[in-house]
């Protein structure tokens, strides 16, 4: 197993020394003090072997100088997320309540189950900001393990999300609709969108390099009105062109935009001119959604009614869980009792009327 113990006469005190990945690692403190005696130098010692035997050791742990309390770890991993400017805001005003409550020196080695129940109970928030609290810490604490310093986050309270019992969606017959009465210059952006699925930050963002013979890639997204080189989940998605997508681009007029969609053959669309022209021709045809849920909620939705299986809905909008995809499989219960009250009509009982004869 190797490593050993050793005493330093200047320092007065034992040490731990073991090879680790070809290099010579000291180790001087034990549960955060210094290690006066030999036999709990031994004991650290034994520690070290059973987590090499285990697979579970890594020296930082046991490194005084390694930048592990919440305040400092948590402005290193904000600052290396990739997240957009809006869900770093959101990240940091949580972690503010977190080192309320933990105190900024805390070391994120020492939080765990228990401390994270108390927190979570005593949380003056609703549902949905206790949420989105252990949600950020729990984010944080993830990427400490794939950094290297976690050799795995503790177990973490239920979160629930007080997402909606069902998801506001259209049919496609209703996006036509809508689409019939949008002034012909800015349809095709929103005809695009549906057709993929996109949010509308990367409709925005959409370039023609990105546009190929047979493909469109979605690789950028408008954040704070600013272009970012990655989507919001930092995912790539490519898709074959379909026939209306061809149709769609090859409607459109020649333009010396970098960007795909323009309002005024120069710029991207800006967000709030989108919003203005989708609610004033749902009002004309008496539909009222959001623009988000129109685009993605209503593909999930319509690829889900018609059977197609849901990880093929989740690839094609680039989730990068099942459970968020399987969002879009609610119904509220009027889609649920039309369900049960057609189930039969679609397909007669051949088997059934055979056996009869």
């Amino acid at each position: 197993m190797g490593g050993s113990i050793n005493f330093h006469k200047p320092a007065g005190r034992w040490y731990v020394q073991v090879y680790w990945q070809g290099q010579r690692v000291k180790i001087w403190r034990y549960k955060e003090e210094p290690i006066w005696h030999e036999k709990t130098a031994e004991k650290l010692l034994d520690r070290i072997r059973t987590e090499i035997d285990d697979g579970t050791f890594n020296p930082r742990h046991y490194l005084p100088d390694s930048p592990l309390s919440l305040k400092v770890y948590s402005e290193q991993w904000l600052k290396a997320s990739q997240a957009c400017e809006n869900t770093k805001r959101v990240y940091r005003s949580c972690m503010k309540k977190v080192i309320e409550n933990f105190g900024g020196d805390c070391d994120i080695r020492k939080i765990t189950h228990t401390k994270l129940l108390i927190f979570y109970n005593e949380l003056p928030l609703t549902e949905k900001g206790k949420y989105n609290v252990l949600n950020a810490l729990k984010t944080m604490l993830n990427y400490a393990v794939k950094d290297d310093v976690l050799i795995r986050i503790p177990p973490f309270p239920a979160l629930k999300n007080d997402r909606p019992d069902h998801i506001d969606y259209l049919t496609f017959d209703q996006q036509r609709k809508v689409l019939e009465v949008i002034p012909e210059r800015h349809r095709p952006i929103f005809e695009f969108a549906m057709e993929y699925g996109l949010r509308i930050q990367e409709a925005r963002a959409l370039m023609k390099d990105c546009i190929t013979d047979q493909e469109v890639i979605i690789r950028r997204s408008f954040s704070e009105f600013k272009l970012r080189e990655t989507t919001k989940t930092g995912r790539i998605r490519r898709f074959s062109l379909t026939s209306r997508a061809r149709s769609i681009l090859k409607s459109m007029p020649l333009s010396t935009c970098p960007f795909v969609f323009t309002s005024n053959n120069k710029t991207a669309y800006h967000p709030r001119l989108l919003n203005e022209i989708w609610h004033k021709a749902c009002a004309e045809v008496g539909i009222k959604i959001k623009l988000y849920n129109a685009f993605r909620h209503s593909l999930g939705c319509q690829l889900l009614d018609e059977g197609q299986p849901l990880d093929l809905v989740r690839d094609i909008l680039g989730h990068s869980t099942s459970e968020m995809t399987r969002r879009y499989a609610k119904r509220n219960p009027i889609q649920l009792t039309n369900a049960l009250e057609n189930r039969g009509k679609v397909m007669p009982f051949r088997g059934h009327l055979e056996v009869e004869k």
